[in-house]
This record gives C-alpha cells, structure tokens and sequence, in this order.
C-alpha cells in the first residue's frame, strides 16, 4: 500500500508500506510518476513503514530525484529503518539523497531550500 498527501502546500508525502522489493517497487514509481508528471515537484519519502528496500527500490529514487530536480524541485527522504539506511550507504547512494529522522523535519528543510537564502 502506498499513501499519498499533502500535509503542507505543494510538498507531497509519498509513505509505502511493508517490502520494497521489484513488484512494489513498480507502484511507487507509479505514484511518484504521476505526481511529477502533474507538475508536484517536492516530495518527501517517508519510510517508517518500510522493512525492507531492493536494489529497484532504489532505481526508482533515483530516478525520481532527477526528474524533480528538472522541475526545479527536491526529494527528501524520512524515517527510514536501519536496513534502508544501509542499502542506501552500501549503494554509495546515502551522499546523493537528504536523509531526515521524521517527515515534519523532511518537510522544513524542504520549505527552507524553497525559501532560498536570506539576503
């Protein structure tokens, strides 16, 4: 299962649930496409209800990630297990993603990347 919503305006909290292996993998590339495509282009994951995450898991970040950037947004990544946080530092992928203990801190830093630096 996956949740989609919108706790802040214009930031989205995608939250899959369970193993993210190459089956569920596809729905959440799924939901994440669809959101880019309509133009929502900061998303943050929350993955306190994920145990597990494949290699798929991650292509589909990744590929994520670069499609929000074009639009000029970001990803933030929230709540993930220990065993998420290791295949992301096994991957080398842990530098390419901005990791957050919990979704309201994903959502401030992403607020404060929008807001630019103060002049």
């Amino acid at each position: 299962m996956i949740l989609v919503s919108s706790p802040e305006e214009d930031i989205w909290v995608v939250a899959p649930e369970g193993r993210i292996d190459l089956t569920a993998a596809g729905s959440i590339e799924e939901s994440l496409n669809g959101l880019i495509s309509e133009g929502r282009a900061n998303i943050v994951i929350d993955f306190a209800g994920v145990t597990y995450m494949a290699s798929a898991g991650l292509r589909v970040l990744i590929l994520a990630l670069r499609r929000v950037r074009n639009l000029g947004g970001d990803m933030r990544l929230a709540a993930a297990s220990t065993n998420v946080q290791q295949v992301l530092k096994m991957s080398g992928m842990e530098t390419l993603f901005s990791l957050h203990d919990t979704v309201p801190h994903a959502i401030s830093a992403l607020k404060a990347r929008r807001a630019g630096p103060i002049v």
